[in-house]
């Protein structure tokens, strides 16, 4: 091995990912790469994501070319300088030791079960340095914990996250009675008291960050930041049409439709996360409770009884990331709060944009303590 080639390997993204598949690179073979700039991307189990270079460099060789996946932590392309001959790349390629196992691209998260209230929550989290304030990650409407796939263990790097999946959804519970935003919320803070007793960073996305505020309000000096993310109740109406839709789907071509109003490259949803959302709403009970979630939680007014009160009782500094092109969710400013509108983003800015999302969620933690 020369410390003059760098290796540019499939990412693991989340716990469940194994492999992904190169929907395109953006960059050929004798390019030059900047550090951060984005380079390759990577269609997931959710959605497609770009990569961005971890360093500066010349690309030299496409190891899987466009159209091909390969394991997490296969090698899909080298980075080299111009005096770096081709022998010594083909030398290196032929020695590069791809992980034998999937043990052996483990991903650093952690999935467990917690008892709240009653039920059984799934919990994903990042173990971080302990003496840290932890933060907790509440998912959006039909979602799970992978929804923070691309920003979960770059955010662990500074502290404990804990990715909670919210009843009847993911590994959690299944309970067609826990579907008002009280009942919601008085489950996810007894599992909040057992993550983090003390101080907590919260975040949350769509219902999860109606949810997070509802936290935020009733924990008052325990909160030590608040941030929402495309958040329901603080702006216009939730768009019954996507949930109408999601709700009722249970075939391919409904489900990628209503699935494609959350981002704003239609593009970037995959037959995976097609997949893995009508698999979710196979299991038993999980339609009617998505149904009367969206009627007890969402809908008609739901999501925003209470908001803005719950706003104004936050003490935490509050920080709201909105995309520009939000089908789902009409960006708006509320009053009280830090809000950056993210150009060319649509419902899912923490998948869309997940670079500016993480840096932005880790420096407005870091800044609360």
């Amino acid at each position: 091995m020369t410390d003059r080639i760098t290796p540019v390997t499939m990412p693991k993204w989340g716990m469940t990912m194994t492999e992904g598949k190169v929907s395109g690179w953006l960059k050929s073979p004798g390019d030059a790469i900047e550090k951060g700039e984005d380079f390759v991307e990577i269609e997931t189990e959710k959605i497609t994501n770009v990569v961005e270079a971890d360093t500066s460099g010349t690309l030299r060789r496409i190891v899987v070319p466009e159209g091909r996946s390969a394991p997490c932590g296969a090698l899909i392309a080298v980075m080299a300088p111009a005096a770096v001959g081709d022998d010594e790349i083909d030398a290196y390629l032929g020695d590069f030791a791809a992980p034998e196992s999937e043990e052996a691209a483990a991903s650093a998260l952690t999935g467990r079960t917690v008892e709240a209230a009653g039920l059984r929550l799934r919990v994903v989290t990042a173990e971080g340095p302990p003496e840290a304030v932890p933060a907790v990650l509440l998912h959006g409407f039909g979602s799970d914990a992978a929804s923070w796939m691309f920003n979960h263990e770059e955010l662990g790097r500074a502290r404990t996250v804990h990715a909670v999946e919210l009843p009847s959804h993911g590994g959690s519970d299944v309970d067609a009675d826990c579907t008002t935003l009280d009942a919601l919320a008085t489950v996810l803070g007894a599992a909040l008291g057992q993550l983090a007793p003390e101080r907590v960073h919260l975040a949350g996305h769509s219902l999860g960050g109606r949810l997070a505020l509802r936290l935020a309000a009733e924990l008052g000096e325990r909160a030590a930041s608040l941030a929402l993310i495309a958040p329901a109740g603080l702006g216009p109406e939730v768009n019954a049409d996507f949930v109408e839709q999601f709700v009722a789907a249970g075939r391919r071509r409904p489900m990628k439709a209503a699935l494609q109003m959350l981002v704003a490259d239609k593009d970037a949803i995959g037959s995976d996360m097609i997949e893995r959302t009508l698999s979710y709403k196979r299991i038993d009970g999980v339609p009617e409770a998505l149904r009367a979630i969206a009627d007890g939680a969402l809908l008609n007014g739901a999501a925003a009884e209470g908001a803005f009160e719950d706003l104004a009782a936050v003490t935490a500094p509050v920080l709201v990331l909105w995309g520009e092109a939000d089908e789902v969710l009409p960006p708006a400013e509320p009053e009280g709060a830090e809000t950056r509108i993210l150009p060319g983003v649509g419902h899912m800015p923490q998948m869309e944009a997940a670079g500016e999302v993480t840096s932005a969620l880790a420096r407005h933690m870091e800044a609360a303590e």
